[in-house]
């Protein structure tokens, strides 16, 4: 959902590897995504994020499902990649192998002084600080 940026306190962003958990159908992203919906914040999804979900996931029909419904759920904010935040986002790239998605979830996560939701924390431990880093398992306990 998106909503005006002045309104919204991003307390945590997905990046790719959080989202394709989700689009699996496991359990972390939803219960965190509902946790920070009721304290009234919101759980950011970086629009170069959702373009790399929809790309690991195809042709899966449930998955795609899944993806196509998170930006509608409460609480949920879509942020978009504009011209202002390209070059601040692009400082990124080099120390992420290039990663775009990565990158602008990073950024996000730093910006908004945010948790980085990831299934993958060693890949962003020398930029992000470890007490922003919440790890997303990569399937159900």
């Amino acid at each position: 959902m998106t909503t005006p940026a002045a309104a919204v306190e991003v307390r945590a962003v997905l990046d790719a590897t959080a989202l394709l958990s989700h689009a699996r159908g496991h359990v972390h992203v939803g219960e965190l995504l509902v946790e920070i919906a009721e304290e009234g914040a919101y759980t950011a999804l970086p629009t170069t994020v959702l373009t790399r979900g929809y790309a690991q996931v195809h042709p899966e029909r449930v998955g795609l499902a899944r993806l196509g419904l998170l930006p509608t759920v409460p609480g949920v904010h879509v942020l978009g990649l504009d011209v202002a935040q390209a070059p601040r986002v692009a400082r990124y790239l080099g120390l992420l192998g290039g990663d775009l998605a990565r990158a602008h979830a990073v950024w996000a996560a730093l910006n908004h002084d945010a948790y980085l939701l990831t299934s993958e924390p060693d890949a962003v431990a020398a930029i992000v600080p470890a007490d922003q880093i919440h790890y997303i398992p990569t399937g159900d306990s």
